[in-house]
């Protein structure tokens, strides 16, 4: 069975000096690593083609600013939000001197400090994986309440060889790290629902090799 997050661990871990100094060094740049930037941000630009009035976007969580600068060229207003310190300081190097870069903040994404409607987009990827199932729908609900209608989601499925191929490992040995709760569309669908939203758009990649689903939602 799936393990869910530890919560509260994960935001203790993502505010470390230590854990920021090596994250883009380890997680985003170079090789591999860099062509998965490339990758997610072709599939965020696939699941948003053809929407327009799109201006103002909040991209939580910014991290250390992976698609900052992706954001900013691409035309769109930014307002990078995060709860790590550290994070938004690296984030606000990316994009500093940039017209576009609204601001940067820390906050909770239980918690968004904007009025309603007041986005018109909300970017959050590779952040849902460290949630517990059971806060989900509530952080969706806050995305969907600051977003005028549009919000883009990084998912992570359970229709992948590879966690197929991990849990058969498991039988075998209890030294493998079993992924963290993994969805299938019936839960997908009721978490969206729960959260005020609902799914216009899928983009896969590399199915079935890869767990990773980007979702375009709209508000219901």
């Amino acid at each position: 069975m799936n393990q869910e997050p530890d919560w509260e661990a994960k935001k203790r871990h993502y505010q470390r000096e230590d854990v920021v100094e090596k994250y883009n060094k380890v997680r985003f740049k170079g090789g591999f690593h860099g062509r998965t930037t490339v990758n997610k941000w072709n599939m965020i630009l696939r699941a948003v083609a053809g929407l327009d009035g799109i201006s103002r976007v909040l991209d939580l969580p910014c991290g250390t600013g992976r698609f900052t600068q992706q954001i900013l060229e691409h035309g769109w207003k930014l307002v990078n939000g995060d709860i790590s310190l550290p994070m938004l300081r690296s984030a606000r190097e990316v994009g500093q001197g940039h017209a576009g870069l609204i601001g940067s903040a820390r906050f909770d994404a239980e918690h968004l400090p904007f009025a309603d409607s007041s986005l018109d987009l909300v970017i959050s990827i590779r952040f849902l994986m460290h949630v517990p199932r059971s806060v989900r729908p509530d952080i969706f609900r806050e995305y969907a309440r600051v977003s005028r209608r549009y919000v883009v989601l990084d998912v992570r499925h359970k229709y992948c060889l590879n966690t197929w191929f991990k849990h058969v490992r498991r039988l075998f040995s209890s030294k493998v790290k079993l992924p963290e709760h993994r969805y299938n569309m019936r839960e997908l669908d009721e978490d969206i629902a729960a959260g005020g939203l609902r799914i216009v758009r899928k983009v896969w990649n590399l199915p079935p090799f890869s767990e990773k689903l980007v979702l375009l939602c709209e508000k219901t």
